[in-house]
C-alpha cells in the first residue's frame, strides 16, 4: 500500500502501476485534474505535490509515498485559490475551462521570481489565448511560501536503498520519472520501481563544494538549478539548459541525474556536463567510483552504469567554474521542445585548444570532434582559420534525418553555432570576464 496526504487527509492506495492522474479521476473521482496530451505539454492536469506544481501524468504513484499532493478541488476555496479563480471570472480569461484549473495550480505554487509568462509556460489555452489570463494573474498577485527540496517521504537509508538495488537487478530507480512514464505508456504495472524520493540522502538534492571542485547532486531538481545562485555564478551553462528542460511542471519533478540516465542524443545536459569535463559519481552498496560523463554515454539510451549502481552526482572540475560558457539549444520554440542540435562550449584555461565543447543531438552521444578541437589548439583563431575547424567538425558528427529535422540542417547549423560560440569565447570581453 501506498499512503500520502491528499487535500489535507491520509489517503491509501494500492501499487497498481498507475499514475497520480489515473488514481485521483477513476479511483477518487476528483476530476479538477484532465488528461490532455499525457507527455507533460499541456499543463490540464497539474497538482502540487509537495507544493511543487507537476503534471500528474507523469507521475508515478510509487513516488508518492509520504508525499502531499493538493489538487483544485482543495485549492479553490482557499483565500489564494479563490483569488486566482475571481481574477479568472473577473478578466474573462475563461471560456471552456478544460486547462483553467492547471492555470490556477501552475499560478498558486509558482516560484516567487516567475512572472506570468513564465508561469504558464506549461499550460496551453486553445480558447482565449494568454492575454485575458495574463491580465488575471497579475491581479492575483500572491506569493507563494518558500518550500525545500527534499519532503517527508525520506524512509529509506541510502544503503538500503542501495541493498535492495543490488538485491534485485529488476528494480529500477526512478526520480521524476517524467521520461520513464511517458515510454511505458502510462502503464506502470510491468515494472518494479524504487523510489529515490524516499532515501534519506540530503546530498543527493544539492550543490556542495568538495576540494575546490562544485557538486551537484543527481535528484536537483531543474527548477532548482534554474534558480540556484551558486549555479548561476558559476555554472551558468546549466541554468541556460535548464531554461529549455520542458515545463515548471515538468522541471518542478524531473532531475539532472534522469536526464543524464536516460541518456538520450538531444538530452541538454549532455552536452554541457561533456563541456564541463564533468564527472559521474557513482555508488553501490559496496563503494563508490567516479568516470567522465563523455565515457558514462555509451550510446543512444546506454550508459556504463553497472547493476546496482545509482547515480549520486556530478563533480564540476575547478577549472571550469566560473569561465566564459555557452549554451545553444536550436528547437522549434523557446521551451519544452526536444533539440534539434545543441552547442556546449567552455572556456578551459589550461585546454591546449582554449575551450571545451559538445554538440548535441548530432551524433548517438555528445559529439567532441577530437580533430576540430586539435586543429583549434593551433592556429590564429581568425575567420579563415575557425573555417577550417568548422569544417572538420563537421566531418565528425553524424546527423541523421527525422520527424525533428534534416540532417543537412542539422550540420549547417552546427557549423554556423561552433563559428559563433569561438568568437563569443575568444573575444577580449569573454577573456577579461566582462561577457
Amino acid at each position: 500500500m501506498i499512503t500520502f496526504q491528499l487535500n489535507g487527509a491520509p489517503v491509501q492506495i494500492a501499487h497498481e502501476g498507475k499514475t497520480l492522474l489515473q488514481v485521483l479521476r477513476d479511483d477518487l473521482h476528483l476530476s479538477g485534474a484532465k488528461l490532455g496530451c499525457g507527455e507533460g505539454e499541456c499543463g490540464a492536469c497539474t497538482v502540487m505535490v509537495d507544493g511543487r506544481p507537476v503534471c500528474s501524468c507523469l507521475v508515478a504513484t510509487q513516488t508518492l509515498q509520504g508525499a502531499t499532493v493538493t489538487t483544485i478541488e482543495s485549492l479553490a476555496p482557499t483565500p489564494d485559490g479563490s483569488e486566482i479563480c475571481s481574477a479568472l471570472a473577473r478578466t474573462g480569461g475563461v471560456q471552456c475551462g478544460f486547462c483553467t484549473p492547471g492555470i490556477v495550480m501552475a499560478w498558486a505554487g509558482r516560484h516567487p521570481d516567475d512572472t506570468p509568462d513564465d508561469a504558464l509556460e506549461g499550460n496551453l489555452c486553445r480558447c482565449t489565448g494568454y492575454v485575458k489570463i495574463r491580465a488575471a494573474l497579475e491581479q492575483a498577485p500572491c506569493l507563494p511560501q518558500h518550500r525545500g527540496t527534499v519532503s517527508g517521504k525520506a524512509d529509506l537509508s541510502l544503503q538500503d536503498g542501495l541493498a535492495r538495488l543490488a538485491q534485485n537487478p529488476q528494480l529500477v530507480p526512478i526520480a521524476g520519472g517524467t521520461d520513464l512514464v511517458v515510454r511505458a505508456g502510462h502503464d506502470l504495472g510491468a515494472h518494479q520501481l524504487l523510489s529515490l524520493e524516499r532515501l534519506d540522502a540530503p546530498e543527493l538534492h544539492q550543490v556542495f563544494w568538495e576540494d575546490g571542485n562544485l557538486v551537484i547532486g543527481a535528484l536537483m531538481r531543474w527548477q532548482d538549478i534554474l534558480h540556484d545562485p551558486v549555479i548561476a555564478r558559476f555554472v551558468p551553462i546549466l541554468r541556460d539548459v535548464a531554461h529549455g528542460v520542458g515545463s515548471p511542471q515538468v522541471r518542478n519533478a524531473a532531475t539532472i541525474g534522469g536526464n543524464v540516465a536516460t541518456a538520450s542524443p538531444a538530452g541538454d545536459s549532455l552536452p554541457a556536463l561533456v563541456a564541463l569535463q564533468a564527472r559521474v559519481r557513482l555508488i553501490h552498496h559496496d563503494g563508490s567510483r567516479e568516470m567522465p560523463v563523455a565515457a558514462f554515454i555509451t550510446g543512444a539510451g546506454r550508459t556504463q552504469r553497472r547493476a546496482g549502481e545509482l547515480i549520486a552526482g556530478f563533480v564540476i572540475p575547478a577549472k571550469c567554474l566560473g569561465q566564459p560558457q555557452a549554451f545553444t539549444k536550436v528547437g522549434p520554440r523557446r521551451a519544452q521542445a526536444i533539440s534539434k542540435l545543441s552547442l556546449a562550449t567552455v572556456r578551459v584555461p589550461d585546454d591546449p585548444a582554449g575551450i571545451s565543447f559538445a554538440f548535441g543531438a548530432v551524433g548517438p552521444v555528445p559529439m567532441t570532434c577530437p580533430k576540430a578541437h586539435a586543429s583549434l589548439a593551433s592556429g590564429a583563431r581568425d575567420k579563415a582559420h575557425l573555417n577550417a575547424v568548422t569544417a572538420l567538425a563537421m566531418s565528425e558528427i553524424t546527423p541523421i534525418d527525422d520527424m525533428r529535422s534534416t540532417a543537412a540542417y542539422r550540420r549547417r547549423v552546427a557549423g554556423n553555432l561552433l563559428i559563433r560560440h569561438c568568437r563569443v569565447l575568444f573575444s577580449p570581453a569573454a577573456g577579461r570576464g566582462d561577457g
